[in-house]
């Protein structure tokens, strides 16, 4: 029982209200923008909202970690079933947005290779396919963070099976940040006088050995979950965090604030010791997230995980997917002299392109939702459950709350 006294919330509620917040940062992140005469410390901090992505893949990460050690427990982890299982998850309203901005917004002419590339998610390995250069066919808008998945998911079980233990998955996120940098060294080298530096150092940032550390963190979260849990090598500790959960929460959102006013580079550097702005953000969203599972009702944890983050977080990948032309239509629409308001008239109507397509955008994602989504879901589903022995009995968890009283 929650010390709170609250109702428990569902299992992995605070996921889904994170997937929420981080799909409205990213929503932010485009809508201010919009208005070309907004405030520098104002456009400083939404800005921020950029990170939304690694949130995104922390989360995953967790969850993908979380999934294949309760299925280790009773069987071996098949990787036909967690393949399908993705591409069910991701292909469908992915390839389904594709055609829709294909018809919604001017695009470059699709080239097989292009296509291939973009129907396989192996698209993330060169500037031309991902793509940065101009005048280029993107399919979605935003694709990179798709492409960077299934990177990493081509990955996950190597990943997953190497690491074992918080220790490991800790000396596995630092000793991603050198290596990080010597990919980026060697792809800046071939791609730079092929591609320029622009397309270059765009393609850096999105590909998957500059995020690659961002995932690691969730899987970190994870293992130090469940070392932090009664009985886990690290119990003492996570005793005396379940009695402060603030404490980490302020860390994290401390430490995500001061990227607005620190000029941590966006890709690792040896002067930074290596660090760089995704890591740093994805390490106070992993902090971030293990204070809501410490303690998910406390306040002001409430004011995350809510009815509608939890709703938003659900239809979080139709909302990410969707927002793009939702913000490009209220743009449309509204009239030039707004867009173009200097001072504070420029954070309204910033504010007011932010919260109408964050409205609209919630509207018509619980709609895709439910009509594209969950149906392919449940298609993959059925297809790979024969082949799946049944579950053992359900076990505390992280994502229950274990430190609650």
């Amino acid at each position: 029982m929650a010390a709170s006294g609250h109702a428990p919330a569902p299992p992995l509620a605070y996921i889904d209200a994170l997937r929420g917040v981080a799909v409205t940062m990213v929503i932010a992140s485009h809508a201010f923008p919009m208005v070309h005469d907004l405030p520098w410390a104002v456009k400083r901090f939404t800005n921020l909202g950029f990170f939304g992505v690694q949130l995104f893949f922390v989360l995953s990460a967790f969850t993908l970690a979380r999934s294949w050690r309760r299925r280790a427990g009773y069987a071996r982890p098949g990787l036909r079933d967690f393949a399908l299982r993705r591409v069910f998850r991701i292909a469908p309203p992915y390839f389904l947005a594709a055609l829709v901005y294909c018809w919604w917004l001017p695009a470059a002419p699709v080239t097989p290779g292009r296509l291939a590339t973009f129907l396989t998610f192996t698209n993330g390995w060169s500037p031309a396919q991902m793509p940065t250069v101009a005048d280029a066919w993107v399919g979605v808008p935003g694709g990179w963070s798709i492409e960077a998945e299934f990177a990493f998911y081509a990955c996950f079980p190597l990943i997953i099976t190497w690491l074992r233990g918080p220790a490991a998955c800790l000396a596995a996120c630092l000793a991603s940040l050198p290596l990080a940098w010597l990919a980026n060294q060697a792809a800046c080298g071939l791609y730079t006088p092929i591609y320029g530096h622009m397309a270059t150092d765009q393609f850096l940032y999105y590909w998957l050995p500059n995020q690659l550390p961002a995932f690691l963190c969730g899987v970190l979260l994870h293992e130090a979950g469940d070392a932090l849990q009664p009985g886990g090598i690290w119990h003492a500790a996570g005793g005396v965090l379940a009695r402060r959960p603030l404490l980490l929460l302020g860390a994290g959102a401390l430490g995500f604030a001061c990227l607005a006013i620190i000029p941590v580079p966006r890709v690792p550097q040896p002067g930074w010791a290596f660090l760089s702005a995704p890591f740093l953000a994805a390490s106070a969203f992993a902090a971030i997230s293990l204070s809501l599972a410490i303690r998910p009702m406390k306040l002001p944890m409430t004011l995350i995980v809510n009815p509608v983050t939890i709703r938003l977080g659900q239809a979080s990948f139709s909302a990410y997917l969707i927002h793009f032309a939702v913000l490009s239509a209220i743009a449309a629409m509204l009239p030039a002299w707004l867009l173009a308001l200097p001072g504070m008239r420029a954070i309204a109507a910033a504010c007011l392109l932010f919260v109408g397509g964050l409205g609209v955008t919630f509207v018509l994602a619980q709609i895709t939702y439910r009509m594209v989504e969950k149906p392919a879901i449940a298609l993959g589903t059925h297809i790979i459950r024969s082949c799946l022995p049944a579950p053992p009995p359900k076990q505390p968890s992280l994502a229950q709350g274990p430190f609650t009283t």
